[in-house]
């Protein structure tokens, strides 16, 4: 797969298939919507093309008061892209000024002359251009004049909920993991540092690896406990992961502990993944120590029997 971020990188002969948005998690509707670009590439003999931007509209724009989060980082969305089969993303730099792009200038400048687009493949509410004025209506209209054909692909639901980032974003952040892998079409991941903590989970029998997120702009789970995996070195682990303030022991920052079973090697400074299975229970905080181990012996049991549930 080829990245592109400029268009002088854009070979003369090029012919293409074309979807433009920004993809965050790569959902089930994105998918509909990339399955059928390469399907019209391999029938057409046309390179696939995905326009995404970087970073995110709404944080180049300072929208939400950067508030937002994003399930899936530039490299994350790129590798879900190669694994997709699809043969060239460009990545636009996106800017205030680009923003303001009419949308006729976009069509002329970037589908028609740079791409060379002979389709273009788009989402059923998807608008683009300044004020986002261009959609489908104005994309087939213009595609009279460049000699584009457009295709809309419908929205994909998950238990009559039409996928979206926006509503799987909402589901992560309230616990709702299993609806949200079901939208995404896989188990949501996090990768990060393991760095230097406390050490408090060592001597109750249940060491944990601290977690250093290597994005900032990752959306991490609600706060509570929940059944992982743990792929550290390629190999994948089972266990379960802490997210929040650790109450019995008045941690003032939020952190990500891993405990992963069965294992018990020095993993300081690697980066390690942390997919996410299902929730288990929210943070609590607990009188004693021994109340805290019980419990923990009881989610243990809890993953485990999910995974075979």
């Amino acid at each position: 797969m080829k990245i592109i971020r400029n268009t002088k990188e854009i070979p003369k002969n090029f012919i293409s298939v074309v979807s433009t948005g920004t993809f965050d998690g790569i959902h089930k509707g994105h998918r509909s919507i990339l399955n059928r670009m390469t399907t019209i590439a391999k029938e057409q003999g046309l390179q696939s093309v995905v326009i995404t931007f970087e970073p995110h509209p709404r944080i180049a724009l300072a929208m939400d008061d950067f508030k937002l989060k994003l399930l899936t980082t530039l490299d994350e969305k790129l590798l879900i892209f190669e694994q997709l089969g699809i043969d060239n993303v460009f990545v636009v730099d996106f800017t205030k000024e680009f923003a303001a792009t009419p949308y006729e200038v976009y069509v002329k400048d970037f589908l028609a002359k740079a791409l060379h687009c002979k389709y273009v493949v788009m989402g059923f509410n998807h608008h683009f251009g300044n004020k986002r004025s261009g959609n489908h209506e104005t994309l087939l209209e213009m595609g009279k004049m460049y000699g584009y054909q457009v295709e809309e692909i419908a929205g994909q639901s998950e238990n009559n909920i039409v996928a979206s980032s926006t509503k799987i974003r909402h589901l992560i952040e309230n616990h709702v993991i299993e609806e949200a892998n079901a939208m995404l079409t896989y188990h949501y991941s996090m990768s990060g540092e393991v760095v230097e903590g406390r050490r408090i989970g060592r001597t109750i029998g249940f060491p944990t690896a601290n977690i250093k997120m290597g994005d900032s702009l990752k959306l991490i789970p609600g706060n509570g406990v929940y059944g992982v995996k743990a792929e550290v070195d390629g190999v994948i682990y089972n266990g379960m992961c802490n997210i929040g303030y650790n109450p019995t022991f008045a941690n003032p920052t939020l952190s990500v502990e891993v405990n992963i079973f069965d294992f018990d090697r020095d993993i300081y400074g690697q980066t390690i993944k942390v997919i996410f299975e299902n929730y288990i229970r929210s943070e609590v905080k607990f009188d004693s120590v021994p109340e805290l181990i019980h419990q923990l012996d009881r989610d243990k049991e809890m993953v485990l029997k999910k995974l075979y549930e």
